[in-house]
């Protein structure tokens, strides 16, 4: 399959850059960090059709590891991060290893087979739990031996760690990751498939209204794959007080042909990398 798309810079880095790769049922994106520089240099993003089997999408993920030139590079180092949606967060009180499998089908039913993962978010003292389609793992396993893992749900965390009050929505297409902050308090981080703006909006206002929050009072912040003139974002300024788009992490340095796109594009994927490093 073809990327969506593909920013390269013609400056090559003296040293092994660090590889960050987001994967999950919504697509699969790669990119670079000189690290000498501080300089992201690299994106590389593909979007998967909606309503893929775990097997299906495991087929694509093979199909562009084994393809991308970037599969067969050396790296200083290699971060994964899982965006499936079977996950949890779970208190560290309530925490057991042993009954980890059994938390996430009690939430999200026993159908997708996969390896079971958890790691300790230590700022939050929470777990996250989650579950890897087992043909992926395996993927991963022959191509990324020694890649670090970690799921979105414990990089969200920490997204804009400062705002007390936050709604964030990163877009792919069909599928949208929902966080939400109240009081310096995380409420909730969730995956959700749509067909149209008016479904996009049901998902975001029924999160509102679940945790109490008012959206006609509510800044709501967003990246991915959005346009400021698209019907999109057009139906969220009808519910919201005001809709932005996040800005790329200001810690870093980014190539020229990343800046001559939307910034909002791919400010996620440069959050997760700040928080995973």
């Amino acid at each position: 399959m073809n990327p969506s798309f593909n920013i390269t810079t013609e400056n090559t880095p003296l040293n092994k850059p660090n590889l960050f790769i987001t994967a999950g049922k919504q697509g699969m994106s790669f990119i670079q960090l000189d690290t000498e520089s501080n300089t992201f240099i690299s994106v590389l993003v593909y979007h998967f059709a909606k309503h893929l089997t775990a097997a299906a999408v495991a087929e694509e993920i093979n199909n562009i590891v084994s393809a991308e030139n970037l599969s067969q590079q050396h790296f200083k180092k290699i971060f994964v991060t899982w965006c499936f949606d079977e996950n949890v967060l779970v208190p560290h009180e309530y925490f057991d290893a042993g009954s980890s499998k059994e938390m996430l089908e009690l939430v999200h039913g026993d159908l997708m087979q996969g390896a079971v993962q958890n790691e300790l978010v230590t700022t939050h003292n929470l777990h996250t739990v989650y579950k890897i389609p087992a043909a992926v793992k395996n993927i991963f396993n022959n191509h990324f031996p020694f890649c670090i893992q970690s799921h979105q749900s414990s990089s969200l965390i920490n997204f804009e760690k400062n705002n007390k009050d936050l709604l964030y929505c990163n877009f792919y297409p069909e599928h949208l990751t929902v966080l939400l902050r109240k009081n310096g308090q995380l409420q909730i981080i969730q995956q959700y498939e749509y067909a149209s703006p008016e479904d996009a909006v049901y998902h975001l206002l029924n999160v509102c209204q679940s945790f109490e929050t008012d959206a006609a009072k509510t800044i709501l912040t967003v990246s991915g794959m959005i346009d400021t003139d698209s019907s999109l974002y057009s139906e969220l300024y009808k519910y919201f007080q005001a809709v932005n788009c996040a800005d790329l992490p200001a810690d870093f340095n980014y190539a020229e042909e990343i800046k001559s796109h939307p910034k909002h594009y791919f400010s996620h994927l440069f959050a997760i990398a700040s928080c995973v490093l």
